[in-house]
């Protein structure tokens, strides 16, 4: 039997309601695509102040707080942080978040955090499983009569970034997952160290490395790493049947040309993202989201199993941005709704993906959000 193909075809349009009311803070990535041209490397985190002035301004639909370096901002937005088109830990795969984030900017130097909630509605079947604590042996609930089921689900992360060169930027990330459990100052704590607070059972950790080059005027070399987790061969053997290696990487490159007013850039990407990536035994502790029933990725749009491409181009003028997209991925058999548990995570041979019989995914997508 012949491979069935999955083929998507997206038309999106968006209005904004004020262009002037952002001119302080970069809500998509018109900001760092201006500076490639200039040959200067600006973060790819959005909403992110263009610059820093005193006291508090009010948006539509939330507000931030900045002094020379240091800024905070609170409410409903959709945010991104990655260079990629479909970042692999944090992306804007959401249409929006609930929360804060804010940070220290010294120029080449930036610390920042966040602090995002989620709806936390389980389904039935979803709440049983919440309350399970067969499955995971290291938790402090491991056969106890009840998990971690209070509802609720947050997404904390941290980021240190330094630019060297006006050319070059580096991030580290941190992302801690933590669900069935209100979270505490232990877990939301943007100086600590999440891995060194990991509770097993009610949160689930991430890392998360980003690069950025801008070798000369107009050009970017661009990538970006997730790490679920990761098992050398000396501690393989007896865990193929709990956490597998779970990786995801995006690798890209794009050209930006000036034309007066308008802004063409290009674009190139290619991605990997492993077979049990984002997923857990846990509903809460997986990394999606919920909006309306649907399950949404925190990471790759799409969820994990899958290797491929992207190509698209941008076009930006003072008002109006367009977006084309060509995208063709292998799709491997398991998805975010195959139980953790699966018989098939122990093949470790098979870890990396995509797994089994693949399917051939196809996507074409336009869109353009107009500012007035």
């Amino acid at each position: 039997m012949k491979n069935s193909k999955i083929i998507v075809l997206t038309t999106i349009f968006m209005l904004f309601l004020s262009s002037m009311i952002f001119s302080t803070i970069a809500i998509n990535e018109k900001t760092l695509i201006q500076s490639i041209v200039e040959g200067k490397d600006f973060t790819n985190i959005t909403p992110y102040p263009i610059s820093l002035s005193e006291g508090l301004e009010i948006y539509p639909f939330f507000i931030t707080y900045s002094n020379d370096i240091v800024w905070l901002l609170s409410g409903l937005y959709q945010t991104n942080w990655s260079d990629l088109e479909r970042g692999v830990y944090l992306s804007d795969s959401l249409p929006y978040v609930t929360g804060f984030m804010g940070g220290y900017d010294a120029d080449t130097l930036k610390v920042v955090s966040g602090a995002y909630f989620f709806n936390p509605y389980l389904t039935e079947e979803e709440f049983l499983r919440q309350k399970d604590t067969s499955f995971d042996r290291n938790s402090d609930r491991y056969r106890s009569k009840t998990g971690y089921s209070e509802p609720s689900k947050a997404l904390f992360i941290h980021r240190v970034e330094l630019i060297l060169f006006e050319k070059l930027r580096l991030s580290l990330n941190e992302l801690k997952l933590v669900g069935g459990k209100y979270p505490d100052l232990s877990d939301a704590n943007p100086f600590g160290i999440f891995h060194n607070t990991l509770g097993e059972g009610y949160s689930n950790s991430m890392l998360g490395i980003d690069f950025s080059l801008i070798p000369i005027k107009g050009w970017q070399l661009y990538g970006q790493l997730a790490v679920d987790d990761f098992l050398v061969p000396e501690t393989e053997s007896g865990a193929e049947d709990y956490k597998p290696t779970a990786l995801a990487w995006g690798l890209g490159t794009r050209f930006v040309k000036k034309f007066d007013k308008l802004y063409i850039s290009p674009k190139f990407e290619y991605y990997k993202i492993y077979t049990w990536m984002y997923n857990q035994w846990l509903p809460y502790l997986r990394y999606t989201a919920k909006y309306n029933s649907r399950e949404i990725p925190i990471g790759f749009d799409y969820g994990n199993d899958m290797e491929g491409f992207l190509v698209g181009i941008d076009i930006f003028s003072n008002n109006v941005k367009y977006k084309f997209i060509i995208e063709r991925y292998l799709k491997g058999e398991i998805d975010l709704e195959t139980p953790y548990d699966d018989e098939r995570k122990k093949e470790k041979e098979n870890w990396s993906g995509p797994y089994g019989n693949t399917i051939p995914f196809f996507s074409i997508s336009f869109s353009f959000e107009i500012e007035i």
